[in-house]
This record gives C-alpha cells, structure tokens and sequence, in this order.
C-alpha cells in the first residue's frame, strides 16, 4: 500500500519550510517537494548573500506597506518580526539591526539562515529533491502528487511554490498552475522590486556609480506620482538600488498605459531650492578663478560631473567666475530635477519579487486554506502579496508560511 503523509509541501523556500517545520513539529507525518536538487537556493543567495531577513517595523506598518496588506494581518499577529527572530536565534542563527531598520544574519550570510532552516526541517520532516511535478490532483479526500518518476499521496497540500522571479531557483510558476487547475483566480503577473531601463547617452559613463540619500521621483503627464529617498546605482541599462527597485511597480504599471515615464533623481533633498542655490553662488564665488570642474566636486561625485556638465550643456573647463545667471540656474535645475526618459523595466525572472498571483478573496486569511478545496493551502509569493525592499518580503514568506503550517489538520 502506498505511504499516505499527513502534508506534501510543494516547494522547499522559506515559507513552504516553515511550513513543513510547523506541521512536522505538531506530529504530522510531512513531506517536502523541491524541484531543485536542494532546498533554499533563492533564499541562500538572496539581499547579494546576505538576507535581509525582516525589518523593525510594526504590525501597522507592515500591513500599510502590502499589497493586499489587510489579508496578512493574521498572519502577522500569529508569526510576527519578533518571533520570526527568536526562531532563527533558537536554531543558532542569530541576526543584527542595521540601518533602516533592517535585521540581517549577524554572520552576514544568507546561506547560514538557509542552513539553519533546512536543518530544522530535516529532524522532522522529509525532504524530496528534483522532484518535479507534472500533476496534482484530489482523488477522493486524497491528493495525488506526481512527478514523471514517483506519486506522494497526502490528505494535505501546502503549495509554497514562490513566484515567477530567479526561475534557476526553482521559482517557474508551477504553483499558479496548481491553483488554476483548482479553480482558483490568478491576478496578473508583473515584475516587482526590479531594475528600471533608462534612456540616456550618459550611462555608460555613470555605470556603477552609486547615489546616497537622493530622493527619485516617478514623473508622468499628471505629474509626480511617487517619491522615495535613499540609494540609487547606475547600471548599463538604466538604475538599480533601493529607491529604484521600490518605484518599480508603479513603473511597470504606468508603462502600460503606453505613456511617457520619466525618472527624476534630486541629488540634494535635503536642502530647500533657495539654500541650494544660496550654496551654488557661495561655490561659484570660492572658486572664481578656477575652472567649473573644481567646483562641481564640492556638489557631485567625480564620476557624475561629466555627465552632468553635458546634461546641463556647460563647458566644465569655464572659470567659475565667468558661470552666468542662465547658467547657474541649470545647475541649480540638474541638482535637483536630473531626468531620464524610462524604456522599461527588466524582465520578471529579474525581479526580487513576484506581482500578483493567488487571489486573496479565495484563501481564509486565518489559515491559509484554500475556500474552494478543502486541504488545500497557500502561502508565501505565491499570493498576490508584495511589498518594498526592507525584509517585508520574507515576512511574509515565513509568516504566512508559519501559519499554513499550524493550520493544517
């Protein structure tokens, strides 16, 4: 007779194990499904190797900042930031705050999370890998989960299949399937959190030039549309960075419109138009008799003053002295209002994180079943969930994770 588990776990991320890991400890007979050869790769590599695993932010904020953010609250209250560390301390993986707010492993390794996770899981749950699926079905009050090799039976399934982002991960959208085959809605799949292409001549001079405590600004016909203030990087093809991976959504949505999107970076937000200039001609005045090049590296990172001085069309070998009304005014413009013309953005499988997916209406919030399909649950980026750059992300990936995974009967 074949082995009938309590939960088949369909994909090994952080919220499909958490979720095994909860279950498994409740002394349910589970198993995990990874397509990959292991488990946790996107996670082990995930914030360039070092995870940024959750954020200070309260129960508020993180609700105000989610897409859909009223269906996780439940989620949030059962498995909160606060919890969320202690686990990973427990398991010998402690983390550290930074900056914004920002817990990382204090190892400043992400593989050392993943590490500790799949070890937690292996003392109580199985682990199958390169197990790929090509169906499930119920059958009776039994699902059927097969690969073209093996079939697991189980009187649940967890679907933690991620999105469609970093697909060498293991994240092919596999798990938009399942739910379709189900009878569940799936919300439009855009890229969130992703690089944006830019339309300039200067960036091949601005490659790699990273930009502190700007403020970027997404400008359309209507006007501004959103601001955001922190870090920005030039790449080849346009920017990247906090800022930037955070505007993107809003981008991708405008850009469907077939509208004109602009980027504005101000380089100086923290002073006022008038303190700005007012600074501009006590620069222009210290260094009259040298050229404008000299005075640009008081106001810009040397790599930016080439392009910027072509940008604002003036002769950076000009004496400072001889920098005319008209412009100065350019200056004062380009410090605060530099735009560029925006293609587009990269392609999904680039993305940090997945827009859309399963709609929410159709999974309870306080369990994560699914309402159409009893024994059926859903969590992690599957959902259509998705918030800024922060840690928020992997919340909410373990919390809802967490919760299926006490849920489930």
């Amino acid at each position: 007779m074949d082995e009938i588990f309590d939960v088949a776990v369909i994909g090994a991320g952080p919220a499909g194990m958490i979720a095994a890991f909860c279950a498994g400890s409740r002394g349910l007979k589970t198993v995990v499904l990874e397509k990959k050869a292991r488990p946790c790769i996107k996670l082990s590599i995930t914030g360039k190797g070092r995870c940024n695993l959750t954020s200070n932010a309260s129960l508020q904020e993180f609700v105000s900042l989610f897409r859909n953010g009223k269906f996780l609250y439940a989620s949030f209250q059962n498995f909160s930031n606060t919890d969320l560390l202690n686990f990973f301390d427990t398991l010998g993986a402690p983390c550290k705050l930074e900056r914004g707010g920002r817990y990382f492993p204090a190892s400043d390794k992400a593989a050392d999370i993943a590490s500790a996770l799949i070890k937690s899981v292996k003392n109580i749950a199985s682990i199958k890998a390169s197990f790929d699926i090509v169906e499930v079905q119920k059958v009776n009050d039994l699902f059927e989960v097969s690969s073209e090799k093996e079939k697991v039976i189980s009187r649940n399934v967890v679907v933690a299949t991620g999105g469609l982002s970093y697909p060498s991960t293991g994240s092919d959208g596999a798990g938009y399937k399942i739910a379709k085959k189900f009878g569940h809605t799936i919300y439009p799949l855009t890229a969130a959190l992703v690089p944006v292409i830019l339309e300039n001549e200067f960036l091949k001079e601005l490659k790699g030039l990273k930009l502190k405590n700007i403020e970027a600004s997404v400008v359309a016909g209507a006007g501004v549309l959103a601001k955001e203030f922190g870090e920005a990087e030039f790449t080849v093809y346009g920017a990247d960075g906090p800022v930037i991976l955070t505007l993107s959504s809003l981008i991708a949505q405008e850009l469907q419109k077939k509208q004109d999107i602009f980027l504005s970076l101000n380089l100086k937000p923290a002073l006022t138009l008038q303190q700005l200039n007012a600074r501009i001609l006590r620069e222009l005045d210290k260094f009259g008799q040298y050229q404008l090049q000299e005075m640009l590296k008081e106001l810009l990172p040397k790599q930016f003053i080439k392009p910027f001085s072509s940008y604002c069309n003036l002769q950076i070998t000009k004496k400072c002295s001889q920098i005319s009304k008209i412009e100065r005014e350019k200056i004062l413009n380009a410090l605060t209002d530099f735009k560029f013309k925006v293609k587009g953005v990269r392609d999904i499988k680039e993305a940090i994180v997945t827009r859309g997916g399963v709609v929410c209406d159709e999974i309870e919030q306080k369990t994560m079943q699914s309402k159409l399909v009893k024994g059926l649950y859903f969590c992690g980026e599957v959902l259509d969930i998705d918030a800024p750059t922060g840690g928020f992300n992997l919340q909410a990936a373990f919390s809802t994770g967490h919760l299926a995974g006490e849920s489930v009967q």
